[in-house]
């Protein structure tokens, strides 16, 4: 017995049975604005710092324990060069400051950028004190 020899199975018209029903047809595509990367950022920072409004404040407290073991890395090592990072947790620091106040969007992306970009450039700064000093 072959699939040709099943009815309903071949051919050009059905021989009967159930037949499922035609597929439905794609419901169109919302008609909104295209969001980019920097509109969802947007969203996700506004989220992040109307759901968690303590956040500046633990960010802030994490950019002075990196100032502190700078300083401390000064007297530790004996050396002035663990000091080079803190100007960029300091800008990092005011970046916060600003963000805390901003209620529009865009500005909040680009105090929240300039804080981590300020706080990563400062700790690969801090490995490459590392590698010199080490």
């Amino acid at each position: 017995m072959t699939a040709d020899s099943i009815p309903g199975s071949g051919g050009a018209a059905p021989a009967g049975g159930v037949q499922a029903p035609p597929p439905p047809d794609p419901a169109p595509a919302p008609a909104g604005p295209v969001l980019g990367f920097r509109e969802l950022s947007e969203r996700v920072i506004a989220s992040a710092s109307d759901r968690y409004p303590w956040l500046n404040r633990v960010l802030m407290g994490m950019l002075a324990v990196f100032t502190g073991t700078c300083v401390v890395a000064v007297v530790a090592r004996l050396s002035p060069l663990p000091l080079i990072p803190i100007p960029l947790f300091l800008v990092g620091g005011y970046a916060l400051w600003r963000a805390r106040a901003v209620t529009e969007r865009r500005a909040l992306f680009n105090w929240v950028l300039l804080f981590g970009v300020a706080t990563m450039v400062g700790f690969w700064l801090i490995s490459v004190v590392g590698r010199w000093v080490g």
